[in-house]
């Protein structure tokens, strides 16, 4: 990008979208909450925060619960619904570069990644059209007996998005609940909204055209006491939640106290293990490359590197060097490869963390200085020379800590310590080796010889381990999750029991 299209993207980037709620069926304006929204990339107020008024908030909940028991949403056929995902999918594809856009400017991504993620958008819909497509509304037991399973909508669902990546997490839990036929109330984060406003654009468009009752999919704005609205009321009957461990556990027992059924993605200070014979320089490489992806603000990222003592000062020197190359700046220049972090208390509260590890004895290293940029701007580098006991905490952002290992016991007894249990690591040059090691690791996805972002497979599937959750991702936290199965039989031969 030339330096005069990077001052124009800076410059039109403020006032982009405008932040409204949609409940039942109705575009609504939205109160400030006295706080700002601030560009990351120079710290300057951008546009105040909104939240939806309570009493909005409550019309949104018994317009889903009313929707849901007059059944008429639950009477579109299949086919209209997924009619209507397609032509979300469409204009998600239309306007990837508008959400590209907001996505980086709420986040601080690099306009490169968040351009890559948005592109991705259109086909994450169509994917979950397929898999509805293969679910089906129903299914035909062979049996002696005729015996029929029906899938029903289990009732209003609850997407609470994070500020992280923040279109891309929601739009396939979205997408999945309106294909099962719940009505959707979706809550993005206060802190990055904008590219879920235009989602939620796109879904309205599409109901408006095909004639779609109103509180088939709403939207609301606001901060936790927002979402402490949602999450407690009992008319919500699923709820996917996906952010840090202490906000986790609030919605968690709120939801848990009306027994929705819930999908908690949370934090996870994933562990990285480098067996004595990985290559070093590519584990080095590939690390600083998972580590700085979002900016390091990425739930799966690695965390804690747990290296054989016997290549630990190689692995260090190599990691060096692959943090010297990295191009810290301004999101939304193209040849970024890491910007900002999303906001400032992201910012202190990542600096209060690694002042904590520098007290217990660590040592910071970092590939260079920062540039001569306002913002909230942290330098990628590596804690070494505390004890493995104690880095329990993820820092999401771009920073790992390091530690030597004496054997391989010894990591994987750090490997299956406190706060972990979303994602692993395993670097070695002998792969069934390290696939064994792997095995022995208690996470929901263990990744060998790479970071790399997407999912091991399509019909992959993982858990959420320990404190990172509760779910998991795969087929049956999709379409599946958002719908009960209804066994219908009839005992046409009189047969006993």
């Amino acid at each position: 990008m030339t330096a005069e299209g990077l001052t124009q993207l800076t410059d039109i980037a403020p006032d982009l979208v405008e932040q409204r709620s949609f409940v039942d069926g109705i575009w609504l304006q939205l109160e400030e909450n006295g706080r700002y929204l601030t560009n990351p990339n120079t710290g300057e107020p951008r546009q105040p925060m909104r939240k939806t008024a309570k009493d909005d908030v409550e019309r949104a909940l018994a317009a889903a619960a009313t929707l849901h028991g007059s059944g008429k949403l639950e009477d579109i056929q299949l086919r209209d619904r997924l009619e209507l995902l397609t032509k979300v999918a469409a204009a998600l594809d239309a306007h990837s570069e508008e959400i590209a856009l907001q996505d980086s400017i709420n986040t601080g991504v690099p306009i490169r990644t968040t351009r890559l993620i948005a592109g991705a958008l259109g086909d994450r819909v169509r994917g979950t059209i397929a898999e509805a497509e293969q679910l089906g509304e129903s299914e035909t037991l062979d049996h002696e007996r005729s015996v029929v399973i029906l899938r029903k909508p289990l009732g209003p669902a609850l997407i609470v998005g994070p500020w992280n990546a923040p279109t891309f997490t929601v739009v396939g839990k979205v997408a999945a609940a309106m294909a099962a036929g719940c009505p959707v109330i979706l809550k993005p984060s206060e802190n990055a909204p904008s590219g879920c406003q235009l989602f939620a654009e796109a879904i309205v468009s599409a109901m408006t055209e095909l004639n779609y009752p109103g509180a088939a999919f709403q939207l609301v704005h606001g901060n936790s006491e927002t979402g402490s609205l949602l999450t407690s009321d009992p008319r919500i009957q699923a709820l996917s939640f996906t952010g840090g461990d202490s906000a986790g556990r609030t919605v968690a027992q709120a939801a848990a106290s009306n027994l929705a059924v819930m999908q908690m993605e949370l934090g996870s200070n994933n562990p990285v293990i480098i067996l004595d014979d990985a290559d070093v320089s590519s584990a080095a490489q590939s690390i600083v490359q998972g580590m700085t992806r979002l900016n390091g603000q990425w739930c799966e990222a690695p965390g804690k590197i747990l290296v054989d003592q016997s290549i630990h000062d190689r692995f260090v020197e190599a990691m060096k060097l692959e943090l010297s190359k990295l191009r810290v700046g301004n999101a939304l220049d193209e040849a970024t490869q890491v910007g900002p972090l999303a906001f400032e208390r992201q910012r202190e509260g990542l600096k209060s963390s690694v002042n904590r590890l520098l007290g217990l004895g660590g040592k910071l290293v970092t590939g260079g200085d920062l540039p001569d940029l306002d913002g909230w701007f942290m330098a990628p580098g590596m804690i070494v020379g505390c004890a493995a006991e104690a880095a329990t905490e993820e820092l999401f952002g771009p920073l790992v800590t390091v530690h030597p290992v004496h054997s391989v016991e010894e990591a994987l007894s750090h490997a299956n310590g406190p706060a972990t249990g979303l994602d692993a690591y395993v670097f070695g040059g002998n792969e069934s080796r390290a696939v064994e090691v792997a095995s022995r690791i208690r996470a929901g996805e263990v990744r060998i010889n790479g970071t790399f972002m997407s999912d091991l497979a399509g019909n992959s599937r993982q858990s959420f381990w320990g404190t990172s959750g509760i779910g998991g991702h795969g087929p049956q936290y999709g379409v599946r999750f958002f719908t009960g199965d209804r066994v219908i039989g009839v005992d046409k031969a009189n047969l006993p029991l």
